[in-house]
């Protein structure tokens, strides 16, 4: 009998909705930005369609048809722990989440909303479907809960609804979420409040979104029968995105020292003193006389977010310098934040950090120095000295690129820097700048550890490494040019020393002069040590080598030493073979050739 009550109870109800009962295919949200307390748009206007209509069609809710999305945008670095107020979404909008079935809901309907990405919070527990319509007679707008949340709602991603006794909620009816009941006009409405969660770190690919969905609506508190057109799909809500976005997009900046003692104007200079650069100024963009330079492209996307990060003096972008070779101490980083492309002039150094003005190369990251450059002198351009800074993104047609539309945008130099012209540089090494941001508020997720290879440092010609040369008679290397052009040549020397950057134990491109267009010199290993003693005091060994390993050859160690020529050829055009004499024996010849692969 009780079950034969429920039936005709139900069947009292689809009678009393004939017509449009049971007739829509799916609810549908609505999620936008207004003006604080500026209520729900067009809140009286009944949505006639059985299904939602695609994003792009929405015209807004005042012609009849749903409003067009406005989803809130989050900063990703804001989201450690993050409530949003939806009251206030930014200084000045609220955020509005509306919800419509398109099927008649009878009283006592079970609504089950949820969301991804976030939980409910802060709104005292109690959540309430509110809806609005103009009353006959006097044009006032009238306001009515027609439903409650029923359970813990903060806390959770889930919310309960029953809908009221007595209360028919009619097919396209808008209903505003709200966290009061009390709603007498439009700016009495009590947007909701959720919390944000992330953990880890951010990076260029963190990225999320809080979506709400419309998952269950059964008649009968929930033991009746399921109502499609009041069940919905996902909506988004808010849209979480980084607002910082560093180093981006830029290919390794690649050039060569000049192993010449001439440059491109056959002006005189020291052989690696200086990078192979072209005279015109407009084309040093990348190679100057002393400087390589890497153009960094930093983005922060703060005014399109209505959530974002201020920059402050103690957010700091954690950078290192790592080569992969020793560049020498006299080459340095430096930072630039302006350059004049008609030019290639360079203007306003950054310090790397506050009171340091060149960054120094660590061979390792866990050995190299952290410098804290202030994040705001890496995304504010400078105001005075060079072009302006256009962001290259502006009005993009390409997808992947479009969130960077409208950014703020800085260039800032990295530039690989010979600080003493007089002084040798090294080649044949990669600089990987290593960078984290930092930020000084511990509620902000900091940006995950980042390398970029900024820098190639090649040189212009041929290497060729001799392992092992004795300081004896008959001892040469013999040096081939195939190229049609001469070609000059140094060569570094070092031996068997505890330390040998100490106290002269190592000479640097001793000059030797030229070797002709298709021919070959032969250098005699004493005229090699000879040499690098009279220009540079070279003092080889120091005993560094444990002579008790030695046995016999012990006394060798003084006249053992490794020989590094450079060639300014093309690297396939030049060979050599070292030649080591032995005494009553057989001469050991042993090739050496170059791959340009040598870290010197």
């Amino acid at each position: 009998m009780k079950n034969l009550k429920k039936a005709l109870v139900a069947s009292a109800v689809l009678a009393g909705l004939a017509g449009n009962a049971y007739a829509g295919t799916e609810a549908c949200f609505e999620v936008y930005k207004v003006a604080d307390g500026a209520g729900v748009i067009a809140h009286d206007a009944i949505y006639a369609n059985a299904s939602c209509i695609a994003e792009a069609d929405r015209t807004g809710a005042a012609t009849g048809q749903l409003q067009a999305t406005t989803e809130g945008k989050i900063a990703y670095e804001l989201t450690k722990s993050l409530e949003v107020p939806f009251n206030a979404i930014n200084a000045a909008q609220d955020l509005q989440i509306v919800y419509i079935p398109t099927t008649d809901i009878p009283p006592g309907t079970l609504i089950e909303m949820e969301l991804t990405g976030a939980v409910f919070s802060n709104n005292a527990n109690q959540i309430h479907l509110v809806k609005g319509e103009v009353d006959t007679g006097p044009a006032v707008d009238k306001w009515t809960a027609v439903g409650s949340s029923d359970g813990t709602v903060d806390g959770t991603n889930k919310v309960k609804f029953i809908t009221k006794a007595g209360i028919t909620i009619g097919a396209g009816t808008r209903l505003v979420l709200s966290q009061t009941a009390t709603v007498a006009a439009a700016a009495d409405v009590a947007p909701v409040q959720v919390k944000i969660t992330n953990d880890g770190c951010t990076d260029s690919t963190s990225t999320k979104q809080v979506t709400i969905a419309a998952t269950t609506a059964k008649t009968d508190g929930g033991t009746g029968y399921d109502i499609q057109g009041a069940v919905s799909k996902a909506q988004l809500v808010l849209d979480i995105s980084p607002q910082f976005v560093t180093f981006f997009n830029h290919a390794t900046s690649e050039a060569e020292v000049n192993a010449e003692s001439a440059d491109s104007a056959n002006n005189a200079i020291v052989a690696r003193t200086e990078f192979v650069y072209d005279q015109d100024a407009s084309k040093q963009l990348v190679a100057k006389q002393t400087q390589v330079v890497y153009k960094g492209q930093f983005y922060n996307r703060g005014t399109a977010l209505d959530k974002a990060i201020t920059l402050g003096a103690d957010d700091h972008l954690e950078t290192k310098f790592v080569a992969s070779a020793d560049p020498r101490s006299n080459v340095q980083m430096a930072l630039w934040n302006a350059r004049v492309a008609a030019t290639g002039v360079l203007a306003t150094q950054e310090e790397v950090e506050t009171g340091t003005q060149f960054g120094v190369f660590g061979l390792t990251a866990a050995t190299a120095t952290v410098y804290d450059t202030e994040a705001v002198d890496v995304f504010a351009p400078e105001a005075t000295g060079g072009d302006a800074e256009t962001n290259p993104y502006t009005g993009t047609l390409d997808a992947t690129k479009k969130y960077l539309d409208g950014a703020a945008y800085n260039e800032l130099f990295y530039v690989v820097t010979n600080t003493d012209p007089a002084e040798i540089m090294n080649f044949n090494y990669k600089v990987n700048t290593d960078y984290t941001l930092s930020f000084n508020d511990a509620n902000y997720l900091d940006h995950c550890a980042a390398s970029k290879n900024t820098h190639d440092i090649g040189v212009n010609g041929a290497v060729l490494k001799v392992p092992y040369a004795t300081n004896a008679a008959g001892n040469f290397v013999r040096v081939t040019n195939e190229h049609t052009e001469e070609a000059e040549v140094t060569v570094d020397i070092f031996g068997e020393s505890v330390n040998g950057t100490a106290e002269k134990r190592e000479a640097i491109a001793v000059t030797l002069g030229k070797v002709p267009a298709k021919s070959s010199v032969v250098y005699f290993v004493p005229d090699l040590i000879n040499k690098a003693v009279a220009d540079q005091g070279y003092k080889g060994q120091d005993g560094g080598y444990a002579q008790g390993q030695l046995g016999s050859n012990a006394v060798s160690a003084a006249s053992r030493h490794t020989l590094t020529f450079t060639v300014t050829a093309p690297r396939e055009t030049v060979h050599g073979v070292s030649v080591q004499k032995v005494i009553n024996g057989s001469d050991r010849v042993m090739p050496v050739l170059d791959l340009n692969t040598w870290q010197q």
